[in-house]
């Protein structure tokens, strides 16, 4: 198990000086541990450049390289002069590279966005492989970490899409806010280098274990729940953004890959062998293309993480169980032919396909006209039912379907017709389609309301208990965790409250539900 002291050591001692960049120094040594680069936006004597300095002392025998863009820059400057004797002896074409880039551990890239077409091609596969094409021969680089800067994002229209997506978290750095630590910042004689003990610098056989560690992290069912429902979110965030003339978001498949081993590493430097919620709030250094995007990331990062908690502690499934049983359950002495429930919350549509089971909510069946279609999907519900259901269609829910597969439904009265096509649906038996439902049905079915009302109840109650003891754990974690500010911590102990207040509805409206049958059945 990961030394998590070892790592909060480091990282103070590193610290020293920095005022308000820690987290920064922190993201800076999370991206170095899984492989990645990190670019640092701000205006010029904001701490940058010392935070590039200042990780090369993290590791051991750490060398590093810095220099400072400009349209005249030349790849020799960077990754090291033309060997003459190499091509005039050898007719070899190569680069003396000591002392350059490809032999540096952090690397201090200022203006990244200035470097020409030449530069911005060779750090396409520094960045991404780690490698450098010297001639004829592939380096493989010592290079931990890219640390780049600007005091602008890349220009569009200059082909800088695919370098700009090599660095996978960006962070916005300004100058220091609080008086006091501005004050001790102008008086403090602390140099830009620090001393750092040998015993806890980083080495590079360590880096190696460390990252068959990393791989080994467990990646709960929550997280791939939380990355699809964030996917179709910003989905639909970027059709409305771009009808209003407003930035999108994009994030590549490869970023996404990335981020999931970000909050792999991030899991294991906090000494746990599974990814926590916390970590995935790493997303909001990670998505961004604009600080302005920052409000409406936090948001949608709210959203996400709300019903992927939901999701998990099965909120939407009981909330549909409270919806049929309010709607259909509970309306049933209006019907005109005893349609037999199956599965406790379902009608079945008979023949719709053969040798498949086709089911349709009662609430959504009773919803129904007669004469006004109203389109449906069909979905296949493997986990509960093992059978294909026939949803009404809502465009966040199911936002790949394309119009021309939505089905047009109507009522009937023993059934209902899909694409102008009629289908009965399944009815109790010996029931004829004309009688009125019995008052014994009436009765039953009242009686299976209440039955049903109170174990929702109960059942809620047990998602309560497992949401506290999720809270609980979460709130433990994310309290120390090396990598968040206090900020980004809020943001899930809001996610997780709005999970707590869903869930007490629930049991409100259940609760009711329950003493309202009870009141009809006496």
């Amino acid at each position: 198990m990961m030394d998590k002291k070892r790592i909060a050591q480091l990282l103070e001692v590193l610290g020293k000086g920095l005022f308000e960049k820690e987290h920064v120094l922190s993201l800076s040594l999370l991206a170095a541990v899984a492989g990645e680069s990190i670019f640092l936006l701000g205006p010029p004597g904001t701490a940058k450049s010392m935070i590039a300095r200042r990780l090369k002392s993290a590791f051991r025998n750490g060398r590093s390289f810095e220099y400072l863009m400009s349209r005249f820059s030349t790849p020799d400057e960077i990754f090291g002069p033309v060997s003459v004797s190499a091509l005039k002896d050898e007719d070899r074409y190569m680069r003396m590279t000591e002392g350059y880039l490809p032999t540096a551990d952090v690397v201090f890239l200022d203006e990244i966005w200035k470097a020409g077409p030449s530069i911005q091609n060779a750090l396409l596969t520094v960045l991404n492989e780690k490698v450098y094409l010297n001639g004829k021969e592939e380096m493989r680089l010592p290079l931990k970490l890219v640390v780049a800067a600007s005091n602008e994002l890349p220009a569009e229209g200059e082909n800088l899409d695919a370098l700009w997506d090599r660095f996978l978290v960006r962070c916005v750095v300004g100058g220091i806010a609080d008086k006091e630590l501005f004050n001790l910042m102008i008086s403090s004689t602390v140099q830009s280098e620090v001393e750092v003990p040998d015993v806890i610098r980083l080495s590079a056989d360590e880096l190696r274990v460390w990252a068959e560690g990393i791989d080994a992290v467990e990646i709960p069912v929550f997280v791939f729940s939380f990355v699809h429902i964030f996917r179709r979110l910003l989905t639909t965030y970027n059709v409305s953004a771009e009808e209003k003339g407003e930035s999108l978001f994009y994030v590549s498949d490869r970023r996404w890959k990335k981020m999931v081993h970000l909050w792999r590493t991030s899991a294991f430097l906090n000494g746990c062998s599974v990814v926590h919620l916390a970590d995935l709030l790493l997303l909001q250094v990670c998505v961004w293309d604009t600080p302005a995007q920052e409000i409406v990331l936090e948001r949608l990062l709210t959203d996400a993480l709300v019903a992927a908690c939901e999701e998990h502690v099965g909120v939407p499934l009981l909330s549909d169980r409270l919806a049929a049983l309010k709607e259909g359950g509970m309306g049933v002495s209006e019907m005109h032919v005893a349609f037999k429930v199956v599965k406790a919350f379902f009608y079945q549509i008979q023949s719709m396909y053969p040798g498949r089971t086709v089911l349709i909510y009662t609430n959504e069946y009773e919803a129904l006209s007669p004469d006004q279609p109203i389109p449906f999907v069909l979905v296949t519900d493997r986990r509960k039912t093992g059978a294909q259901i026939l949803r009404k269609y809502e465009k966040s829910r199911h936002p790949d379907v394309f119009p021309k597969d939505l089905l047009q439904v109507v009522r009937t009265m023993t059934g209902l017709q899909v694409n102008g096509r009629k289908y009965e649906l399944l009815r109790e038996a010996g029931e004829d389609g004309e009688n009125a439902v019995p008052q014994t049905e009436v009765s039953s079915r009242m009686t299976f309301s209440s039955a049903m009302a109170e174990r929702i109840v109960a059942e809620l109650g047990e998602v309560s208990a497992r949401l506290e003891q999720w809270q609980r754990e979460e709130a433990e974690y994310v309290q120390t965790h090396l990598f968040l500010q206090d900020r980004q911590r809020d943001i899930l102990k809001n996610a997780l409250r709005r999970v707590r207040s869903d869930i007490t509805s629930l049991e409100i409206e259940s609760q009711e539900l329950s003493h309202a049958a009870g009141r009809k059945l006496s």
